[in-house]
Order: structure tokens, then C-alpha cells, then sequence
């Protein structure tokens, strides 16, 4: 068995960004337990400015530790080696390719990983924390331990919703947020409830569509969900929202 345990305390280290902000995590999983892991992260120019700016009066480039050098805007790759480092043993910085548009900024780093079961994962928008483990089969079979809140909702007052309600239109404008797991060969089995061939979603979020249902942000303001578990039974039916529901899930492939 090969486990994945994700820990999606993400959205919450982007807010200091004041949204504009788009993470993509994608595991790309061999039959015999090695891989890559793709990162993309891309902000508007105005909150990449707001960073580079932060940075600075910190001592340090944006995208990196004090001392690193500069490289091209948010695109660092010394800061990507050091984040390497810290993903378990056997994992290596192999590329990194900076996006620069018009409107937006940011960079799509691949790393690469000898062993799963080494490999450990931050859910974090800004960096990681996931641990993985396990063995290998055939047909390979992987084990995605989801996250399960034990704290039970709390439900705000009128005037916490409408702070609330206030803080996630400034906070999650433009965001999106993309975890999933791709698997090299065919998916044989699987209780995965979004696959799109080889590849599972784990947690797929286009903030916009929220931002677009007054309905549905007053009821989430509402229901202070605490785990992305409880927040999928209030954005219920809401295009743009897919966050796997069951508390594990298995795929077999080959």
C-alpha cells in the first residue's frame, strides 16, 4: 500500500496574499513508487508587487530566504532546492519555468522523488506538509488518507458573517486551487469520486463561483465550517467546487 495524508491547511497562509492567487499541486505516480511532483503558483502583478515589497523589507527576495539570489520575479531557484530539501529524502529540484503574462506572475517548478513512501507533501498555497508511505504491488495500488476535522462547526453571529462574508470577497478574488494525483498507466479500480482518466482530484476550487452565489458565501459565513469535509456539504452543488468526500481513498494501476 502506498499512503498519501494531505494536509489542506492551504487557504489560510494565502490570505496575507489578499487572494490572486492560483496553486496547482499535481503528484505524477509511477507503478514502482517514484515520480514528480509539478507545483505551479501564479498571482496577479499588484499582489506579486505586495510581496516582492514585503520581501524586501524582510531582507529577501521574493520566493526566497535572505541571502538567495534575486533569479526573476517570484521564480526562484535556490529557494526551490531548499523546499526539496525539505520534501523527504530521495527528492530533487529538477526545472523550473517562469510565467509571466499581461495581468499575472509566477512559475511552474518540477521536483522528482526516487520513493513514495519517503515523500513528504505541503498542502500549504505557500510551501508543504503531507506524509506519504507505503509499498509497492501489482497492480500498484495507492492510498489517500483524507484529512478528518474533529471539532465541530461553529456557528457565527450576524454581525461575524458579515465580517466574514466582507473578508472572503477581498481574500479568495481570483483564487483557485488545484491538489491531485496523476497515475502512470491505467487506472484499473477506484472509489475516487472525480477522475478524469489517469488522474483523481482530490480538491478543485475556483473561488470565483462562490464569490458569484451570495447565497451560498452567506451560508458558508454562516456555518464556519472547520475542515474542508464540512465545507463540501454547504458548497453542495456549486460549479467550480469538487473536494473528495470520502475519508480514503484507493486507486489501483497499471
Amino acid at each position: 500500500m502506498k499512503f498519501l495524508r494531505l494536509l489542506f491547511a492551504a487557504v489560510s497562509s494565502a490570505v496575507c496574499l489578499s487572494g490572486c492567487l492560483q496553486i496547482e499541486k499535481i503528484v505524477k505516480l509511477k507503478p514502482d513508487g517514484s515520480g514528480t511532483i509539478e507545483e505551479t503558483l501564479v498571482m496577479s502583478k499588484e499582489t506579486a508587487a505586495r510581496l516582492k515589497q514585503m520581501a524586501a523589507s524582510f531582507g529577501k527576495p521574493a520566493g526566497g530566504k535572505k541571502g538567495a539570489a534575486p533569479d526573476s520575479g517570484l521564480l526562484n531557484e535556490k529557494a526551490l532546492r531548499e523546499e526539496a530539501d525539505t520534501m523527504g529524502a530521495g527528492v530533487k529540484f529538477v526545472s523550473a519555468k517562469k510565467i509571466d503574462t499581461d495581468k499575472s506572475e509566477g512559475f511552474t517548478a518540477v521536483f522528482s522523488f526516487a520513493d513514495i513512501d519517503k515523500l513528504k507533501l505541503d498542502q500549504n498555497p505557500g510551501s508543504a506538509l503531507s506524509s506519504i508511505g507505503g509499498a509497492k504491488g501489482s497492480p500498484a495500488e495507492l492510498e489517500i488518507a483524507m484529512p478528518q476535522s474533529k471539532a465541530a462547526p461553529k456557528p457565527q453571529s450576524d454581525e461575524a458573517q458579515a465580517v466574514a462574508m466582507q473578508a472572503m470577497q477581498q481574500i479568495f478574488k481570483d483564487m483557485k486551487i488545484t491538489i491531485a494525483v496523476e497515475v502512470h498507466g491505467s487506472i484499473t479500480e477506484t472509489n475516487a469520486q472525480y477522475r478524469d482518466g489517469s488522474r483523481v482530484t482530490l480538491m478543485e476550487m475556483d473561488f470565483n463561483k462562490l464569490l458569484s452565489n451570495p447565497e451560498k458565501l452567506k451560508e458558508l459565513a454562516k456555518g464556519n465550517p472547520q475542515s474542508l469535509q464540512e465545507s463540501k456539504a454547504l458548497l453542495k452543488g456549486l460549479d467550480g467546487v469538487k473536494i473528495e468526500s470520502a475519508p480514503g481513498v484507493t486507486v489501483k494501476f497499471e
